[in-house]
């Protein structure tokens, strides 16, 4: 859906006359609703890890410490990076991290000459250690807060600049997020519509992106393995 359509839907369920534009609109009912979405979905994008906003960065190594601000790493609106994600695709091995203050303090401290890279996130920025040499590629995921994406489909934002952007987020929860938000500043009971709309969150959150396998045991590895594999099926013998 997008913004001029959820802005429509809203007040025509609350009995606002239906605009034919969001912004640049002159009528504070309308600008209303439209802060009361971007609060929703900015809230909602910290709710959890939504599939939606989990996007892939890649970097080529500088022969330094840093690489670089996060922000520019990850410049599709980087908000954090997830654990255990960063891999050196040139050697094939994973860059171990992160790293705590009194652990990088300790390495620093020390000649560290190991194998792998490790990482640590500080001032914003990626440090690396050892120094990595220069042109390995290297990829990683992250969260991003843009939940708004442009017509043109590659246009990412944190707040609506047109009313045909359309919403990263599952769209029920936001018009259910707007709805108690909206009975909220008008002083009307809001607390079923908050109700069902936490359960709803929680129910969202679970089902998102699809779930992995819990294993009780000890085998952390579920990937392919060296071995023969054989097709199920008929076979003629």
């Amino acid at each position: 859906m997008s913004l001029l359509t959820v802005a429509q839907y809203l007040c025509g369920r609350t009995g606002i006359p239906v605009p034919d534009s969001v912004l640049g609109t002159t009528d504070q009912q309308v600008r209303q609703v439209l802060r009361l979405i971007e609060e929703e979905g900015n809230d909602l994008s910290l709710r959890g890890l939504w599939s939606g906003l989990v996007l892939e960065a890649t970097l080529t190594t500088v022969a330094t410490a840093s690489q670089g601000a996060m922000t520019t790493l990850a410049s599709n609106g980087f908000r954090y990076i997830l654990n255990d994600t960063i891999w050196d695709r040139t050697n094939k091995l994973p860059v171990c991290g992160p790293m705590d203050a009194p652990e990088w303090q300790a390495i620093q401290a020390l000649t560290w000459t190991g194998p792998r890279y490790r990482y640590r996130i500080r001032g914003g920025n990626l440090l690396i250690t050892p120094t990595p040499t220069a042109g390995y590629s290297w990829a990683f995921e992250y969260v991003s807060k843009n939940w708004i994406l442009g017509i043109d489909g590659t246009t990412y934002k944190q707040y609506f600049t047109l009313d045909t952007d359309t919403i990263l987020l599952p769209e029920e929860l936001v018009l259910m997020g707007v709805r108690w938000r909206w009975k909220k500043e008008k002083n009307l009971d809001y607390a079923e519509d908050f109700r069902t709309y936490e359960t709803q969150v929680k129910d969202a959150l679970g089902r998102d992106g699809g779930k992995p396998h819990l294993h009780m045991d000890d085998e952390g590895w579920r990937g392919p393995v060296p071995g023969i594999f054989v097709s199920p099926g008929s076979w003629n013998v």
